[in-house]
């Protein structure tokens, strides 16, 4: 998933040095407005801004906002909705600092969504629920998605980026053929005599996702294992479009930026749900929460007097450059010219545990040797079960090797990975 044109991948410790040596850590403003035409009261939001906590650096802010569109019910949108960012954040240490934190966000994504995934069908319901689910900190954008609701971002200078992925069945021959490796199967709807309608559905239950939280009539190949990716913004900022298939469903994301340009958050929102209902009427909830991520807004300064006209002047009117390297021979121009593109930090979108949660992750303090990778446990020693037990495609996934999940998530991990007879255990589909 990339923008419309190329961009390099940097690293984030990079991005974030770069940043405190140009100090340049002023943090975005953010506005945001959201709308909805409902038909079946099955979609939920949440929107929490201005978040803070304690690094280990100093106190920081972040902001989230979520789509939950539920099917077969609410219950499992409700549920996730309470539930959800408090395992994102059980699954990150505390004493991270700022980069850190940041960059642990993609694995504690994981982490989360399984965690929330497994504690929902403990309660033995059958409903289920789509999920994008945004965190920004600072410029750095960080989504993980299950489902079909999108994330699209617009940068300042144009570029069109998706931010999540779509697991319908239908768009995704890797997600069927995993299904079907794991014991699911997947056609579209016979009506008898050997007529098929409508689009490709998972068998038993008929839903049309490969990816969901809940949705335990179905079978556990139906995976809460998140897309995640994560990028940062340049300072000039963008928008971003987080909306339900019934946006989607209507509209492209060209026309979703086109139709509403010039609004503000609010009025835009409003604006796309008009469109998407407009095209195809209301057949499905249709909800959209707009976000402008932009430079904070400063007094203007006293202007300058005139100055006398002479060579060189475009140049200076054009050309970006640092006021305080105006000034400093040691420090090269180039060292403070902030590019205007979007970074792609961070894109992993498999739905094997054994390779989102391994220990080639970046942050050495990431994983406690007695805490489960998944649900925060503690576990004994000697009880822990490495999640790379069974995985022979590399010397360096050792079993013995963390981080290590428990007893119940390792049952969950192969449920889902289908080493485990649907209908077998507590977790299972409960169909026949």
């Amino acid at each position: 998933m990339s923008s419309k044109g190329e961009h390099q991948t940097v690293p984030l410790s990079v991005l974030l040095k770069r940043e405190v040596a140009q100090e340049k850590i002023e943090r975005p403003e953010i506005s945001h407005g959201q709308a909805a035409q409902s038909k079946k009261g099955e979609d939920l939001t949440l929107v929490k801004t201005e978040c803070q906590r304690v690094a280990g650096d100093g106190v920081s802010t972040y902001s989230v906002f979520a789509l939950f569109d539920g099917h077969n019910g609410s219950a499992a949108a409700i549920y996730t909705k309470e539930n959800l960012l408090s395992n994102v954040l059980a699954a990150i240490p505390s004493d991270l600092n700022r980069d850190e934190w940041v960059a642990a966000l993609p694995r504690a994504l994981v982490a989360g969504f399984v965690k929330t995934d497994k504690d929902f069908q403990e309660k033995a319901q059958t409903s289920g629920t789509t999920v994008t689910f945004m965190i920004i900190e600072g410029w750095v954008i960080t989504v993980a998605s299950v489902g079909d609701s999108r994330c699209v971002l617009e940068s300042a200078e144009g570029g069109i980026y998706y931010m999540s992925a779509d697991h319908r069945l239908e768009c995704d021959v890797e997600e069927r053929e995993r299904i079907t490796a794991s014991g699911g199967e997947v056609g579209r709807l016979n009506t008898g005599g050997g007529t098929e309608i409508g689009p490709l559905r998972c068998w038993p239950g008929g839903l049309c996702l490969s990816r969901s939280i809940g949705d335990m009539d179905v079978g556990e190949f139906i995976v809460p294992v998140p897309y995640v990716k994560q990028v940062k913004l340049s300072t000039a900022g963008g928008r971003i479009i987080v909306s339900s298939d019934g946006v989607w469903d209507a509209l492209s994301a060209e026309i979703a930026f086109d139709c509403c340009r010039g609004m503000p958050p609010d009025s835009a929102a409003s604006q796309i749900v008009k469109e998407a209902v407009q095209v195809k009427g209301l057949r499905d909830d249709t909800t959209c929460i707009v976000i402008d991520v932009h430079p904070p807004e400063k007094p203007n300064p006293p202007l300058p007097p005139p100055k006398k006209q002479g060579k060189g002047v475009f140049t200076s009117m054009f050309r970006k450059k640092s006021t305080e390297s105006s000034n400093d021979p040691q420090q090269p121009e180039k060292e403070f010219c902030e590019p205007d593109v979007v970074e792609e930090l961070f894109e992993e979108g498999s739905a094997m545990l054994s390779q989102r949660l391994d220990t080639k992750y970046p942050l050495c303090n990431m994983f406690k040797l007695f805490i489960c990778a998944v649900c925060q446990v503690e576990i004994k020693p000697g009880e822990g079960i490495s999640i790379h037990a069974g995985v022979s495609t590399s010397a360096k996934l050792r079993p013995w090797d963390g981080p290590f999940l428990c007893l119940g998530c390792q049952e969950k991990k192969e449920a889902m990975e289908g080493k485990r007879p649907s209908g077998d255990g507590r977790y299972s589909s409960g169909s026949d």
